[in-house]
């Protein structure tokens, strides 16, 4: 008699967790470990979660290799970033570094070199009346916090400022 009177309450339980899960999963995809957290702080047994991320898994609604390739797609034409700044908001969303590789590999039309260079273009020509080497400074902090290596941004920097130097802009 028990036995009966813990499954349903049990399913209750489970029920709750899947519709907390999938409401949270409606306002944006998230990784499994970002959902595992979201639902730790709403106080869910461990037990429960586990049972409805694997349900969720099963579904097709939970796919961590979707995610990651939905989520450095996106965040490469909404946010411009380089490889190093992208690799660290992958292993934010609790995606294993295995994982993290492969997308950062599979990414298709992805130039870092280009995408610094078309974000510094504009900043570049907007800076009038400030020194080149403060053009460089601060050119140089923009693209290392959008994440970029030091040889791309060193590679960008000379590229842009020898054409500057040989139109005569400077």
């Amino acid at each position: 008699m028990t036995q009966t009177q813990k499954g349903p309450a049990a399913d209750d339980g489970l029920l709750k967790v899947k519709s907390d899960a999938l409401r949270l999963l409606a306002f944006q995809p998230r990784s499994v470990e970002e959902l595992r957290s979201r639902l730790k702080l709403k106080r869910y047994p461990d037990d429960l979660i586990a049972q409805a991320i694997d349900a969720l898994k099963r579904q097709g609604l939970l796919d961590d290799t979707k995610f990651a390739k939905l989520f450095a797609e996106s965040r490469l034409y909404s946010r411009p970033t380089g490889k190093k700044q992208l690799e660290t908001d992958l292993k934010k969303k609790g995606l294993p570094q295995a994982l993290i590789a492969e997308t950062l590999g599979g990414l298709k039309d992805y130039d870092e070199k280009k995408m610094a260079r078309e974000l510094v273009q504009t900043r570049f020509h907007r800076m009038t009346g400030v020194s080149a080497e403060k053009k460089k400074t601060r050119l140089f902090g923009f693209l290392k916090r959008r994440g970029f290596g030091n040889d791309v941004i060193f590679a960008v920097m000379k590229e842009l400022f020898s054409e500057t130097t040989s139109e005569g802009l400077e």
